[in-house]
């Protein structure tokens, strides 16, 4: 199964603004093949290979031809080896014409997409949520510490030193997914309010 990313989470993972994915999607430079209709509304879900295209074009050192961006999102998103005048060597990106060529390292830009990948999926595990701990909120596993707080600790930027010193069950694993989250942001919109039951008694049958 596709393992596919929304928007913000793409951002995240990327580790570039999220209205620099916005930008490339609103001028189609970037284009998921990956779609989920909500309401009346579409939205784009991104591959691991459309992350990294997100992430190669956000850092690439000179600016690219349609052509030219369409080439690399065959390569990166599409798992060509080769398109037009670019082709993969290794983890590298490779531009040939003529007598002219030029490698584009990516190892880097790989490192980055996979370090955060790794932390999305420890969490996916990692947190928990109980009506039995803290009314639901989401936890640590096996621990009673909210997820939400840590996130707040690193938006505040405390040092790792002292979240760990406040909290020495937490691992660097476990950091490491507070600090992807925290690059997501606040959701849009109110935060929803929970259903209130109210028990009603003596109805007519």
């Amino acid at each position: 199964m596709t393992e596919l990313f929304s928007l913000s989470e793409a951002a995240a993972i990327a580790e570039i603004p999220l209205d620099t994915v916005r930008t490339a999607l609103e001028k189609k430079a970037v284009k998921p093949s990956h779609k989920r209709k909500t309401g009346n509304s579409v939205r784009h879900q991104f591959s691991v290979g459309d992350v990294l295209f997100v992430k190669l074009l956000a850092e690439f050192p000179f600016p690219l031809s349609k052509q030219d961006k369409k080439s690399l999102a065959q390569i990166l998103a599409r798992g060509d080896t080769r398109s037009a005048h670019w082709s993969l060597q290794g983890a590298n990106l490779v531009y040939r014409s003529g007598d002219m060529r030029i490698s584009i390292q990516c190892k880097a830009f790989r490192q980055t997409v996979a370090r955060n990948l790794s932390a999305y999926r420890w969490g996916s595990r990692r947190i928990m949520s109980s009506p039995q701990i803290l009314g639901g909120e989401p936890v640590f596993r096996g621990t009673r510490i909210p997820l939400q707080h840590v996130v707040s600790l690193c938006r505040k930027n405390v040092p790792e030193q002292e979240i760990t010193q406040d909290f020495p069950s937490l691992s660097a694993r476990d950091l490491a997914y507070a600090r992807l989250v925290a690059r997501l942001g606040p959701r849009p919109g109110r935060p929803r309010k929970p259903l209130a039951f109210t028990r009603v008694h003596g109805l007519a049958r």
